[in-house]
C-alpha cells in the first residue's frame, strides 16, 4: 500500500494533542511535587529523594521494554502504538490525582508510601503513553520536510501545554488566601490542581488517539512486510538488543546521553523553580505565574523560527548553539543575583529580570528541541536500516529513559540536599535562614554549568548529515517495496 507523505491538518493535530499529556505531567510533577511534599506536606527530603529514586528506578527499566514492545505489536487490537496509548488513560488519570491529595495524618513513612505508590502510577502510567505516541512521529511521514512539520507540532503541543497549565495552575487554584500570601504554600488547592491535570491529560490522550488512528492503520498495514513474523521479547532479551543497538548504531547511546543530560538541566530549573521564586528570588504571586509561563512565550516563538535556522546553519549546529545559550541564560538567572548584579530579592525588577531570562531561555531551548526530535526520528530511521526492523519505539525509548532518569537525578539529589542543609519547611519565608536560600542557589547553579558544558560537546559529536539521511531513506524505501 503506497502511504502518502504529506499529512492532512486532522493528522497533524491529532499528533499535537499527542506531545501534550507527557508535558501536562511533568509541568504538574516537575513544579509542584517536591515543593508540595517537602515544604507543605513537610515529608523529609531524604525520603522525598528515595521514594523518586525508586520510582526512577522502574522508569529505566520500564521505558525500553514499552518502547520495544510497542514495536512489535501489530496484532494487537488498536495497533503497535495506539493500543499502549490506550492502555496508559486510566492509569495516568488516577495516578497523578492522587500524587496531589495524600489523606490527612499521614506519618512520615506512610506519606513516602503513598508518595511512592501514586508517583509509580503515575509515571509508569504516562510511559505507556509518551514512549509510543513519540515514537509514531517517525512513522507518520519519512518525508524530510513534513518530519520537520511533525517536530514543529509536536513542540508547538508542548509549548501549549505549558502555557495553559501554569496560567490556569495560579489563576484559578494557586491565588492569594487568608494567612497564605504566597499560595503555593497553602495546601488547599493541591487536590483540586491535581484533579486538573488528570482530567485535561485524559481528554487529550483520547483526542490524540482518534486523530492518528486512521494514519496509522493505513502505515502499519504498509509495514507487514517488515514486521511479519517479530515476536515478543523476554527481558534479557531486550537488554541484550539494547546493548546491541548502542554498539550497531553509535547515535543511539549519544542520543540516550543527550536526553539524560538536557532533561537534567530543565529539570533543575523546573524542580527547583518554586523554592527559588519562593525564598530566593522572593517573588510575589503574579510574578511566579510570569515566571513559569515566560519561558514558553520564548519557545513558541523559535517554533516558528527552528526550521528556518536549522535550514540556514544545519541540524548539528542549531542544536548546539541553542543549548548554550539556553545555558548561559538559565545559570545567569541564578548566578547574577547570588554575585549582587541584579535587581535585589522581593521587587518587581527582579521579577523582570528573571522572566527576561527565561523568555531567553525559553527561545534558545526552542532552537534546540525542534532538530533534536528531527534527529530522534532520524536515528530511528538509522538502527532500522541497520538492524532491518522498526525502531522508533525502541529508539523513543532511549530518549525517555533520559528523560525519566535525568528527572529523578534531580528530585533525588534536590531532596538529599534539602535534607542535608536542613531546609526549613512550613515556616515564614522572613524566617528562613539566607545562608540556606544561598547555598540552594549555588547547588542549582553548579547543577546547571556542569550538566550544560557536557551536554553541548556531546551534540557536537552526532552524526547526522544530510546526505546520510538521504541514503536511509533510499534503503528503507527499498526494503519495503521489495
Amino acid at each position: 500500500m503506497d502511504v502518502p507523505s504529506k499529512l492532512g491538518w486532522g493528522t497533524r493535530l491529532g499528533f499535537m494533542a499527542c506531545a501534550m499529556p507527557e508535558l501536562i505531567k511533568s509541568f504538574a510533577w516537575d513544579a509542584f511535587v517536591l515543593f508540595f511534599y517537602s515544604q507543605v506536606v513537610g515529608l523529609d527530603g531524604f525520603r522525598i529523594g528515595l521514594a523518586l529514586a525508586i520510582i526512577l528506578v522502574f522508569d529505566a527499566i520500564a521505558d525500553p521494554y514499552i518502547g520495544a514492545l510497542s514495536d512489535r505489536m501489530d496484532k494487537a487490537p488498536l495497533g503497535r502504538r495506539h493500543t499502549l496509548m490506550a492502555a496508559a488513560v486510566l492509569p495516568y488519570a488516577v495516578g497523578i490525582a492522587l500524587v496531589f491529595a495524600p489523606p490527612g495524618g499521614l506519618g512520615q513513612w506512610q506519606t513516602f508510601a503513598w508518595l511512592l505508590g501514586t508517583g509509580l502510577l503515575a509515571r509508569v502510567g504516562i510511559s505507556f503513553w509518551t514512549v509510543p505516541a513519540y515514537a509514531m512521529g517517525g512513522e507518520l511521514t519519512r518525508d524530510a520536510g513534513e518530519r520537520n512539520l511533525v517536530a514543529v507540532m509536536r513542540n508547538m503541543g508542548n509549548q501549549v501545554a505549558i502555557l495553559t497549565v501554569p496560567f490556569i495552575a495560579f489563576s484559578v487554584f494557586f491565588v492569594p488566601a487568608a494567612g497564605f500570601p504566597k499560595p503555593q504554600l497553602n495546601p488547599a488547592p493541591y487536590p483540586g490542581f491535581g484533579l486538573f491535570v488528570s482530567l485535561l491529560g485524559a481528554t487529550l490522550m483520547v483526542v490524540g488517539i482518534v486523530g492518528t488512528r486512521a494514519r496509522m492503520r493505513a502505515i502499519e498495514a504498509a509495514d507487514r512486510a517488515v514486521t511479519e513474523g517479530s515476536s515478543i521479547e523476554t527481558l534479557p532479551q531486550l537488554l541484550k538488543r539494547l546493548f546491541a543497538a548502542i554498539r550497531m548504531t553509535p547515535n543511539v547511546g549519544r542520543l540516550l546521553m543527550v536526553a539524560l543530560l538536557v532533561l537534567f538541566t530543565n529539570s533543575v530549573v523546573n524542580q527547583l523553580s518554586l523554592h527559588l521564586a519562593t525564598y530566593f528570588w522572593q517573588l510575589d504571586g503574579s510574578w511566579t505565574q510570569r515566571l513559569l509561563l515566560a519561558g514558553t512565550f520564548g519557545s513558541i516563538a523559535a517554533m516558528f523560527l527552528a526550521p528556518a535556522w536549522m535550514k540556514r546553519v544545519g541540524t548539528r549546529f542549531a542544536m548546539v548553539s541553542g543549548l548554550v545559550f539556553f545555558f548561559v541564560v538559565q545559570a545567569a538567572a541564578v548566578l547574577l543575583p547570588l554575585l549582587g548584579l541584579a535587581p535585589a530579592a522581593g521587587t518587581v525588577a527582579i521579577g523582570a529580570f528573571v522572566a527576561g531570562a527565561r523568555v531567553l531561555g525559553g527561545l534558545a531551548y526552542g532552537l534546540y528541541v525542534v532538530p533534536f526530535n528531527t534527529v530522534t526520528y532520524d536515528i530511528g530511521d538509522e538502527h532500522e536500516a541497520n538492524s532491518g526492523t522498526p525502531s522508533q519505539g525502541l529508539v523513543a525509548s532511549f530518549m525517555f529513559i533520559g528523560l525519566q532518569v535525568g528527572s529523578g537525578l534531580v528530585a533525588l539529589l534536590a531532596g538529599s540536599f534539602l535534607g542535608i542543609i536542613d531546609f526549613p519547611a512550613g515556616v515564614p519565608v522572613d524566617q528562613v535562614p539566607a545562608e540556606k536560600v544561598r547555598a540552594l542557589a549555588w547547588f542549582v547553579t553548579g547543577l546547571i554549568v556542569i550538566a550544560g558544558a557536557a551536554m553541548a560537546w556531546l551534540v557536537g559529536r552526532f552524526d547526522v548529515s544530510a546526505a546520510k539521511q538521504a541514503e536511509i531513506r533510499r534503503v528503507l524505501a527499498e526494503r519495503r517495496a521489495g
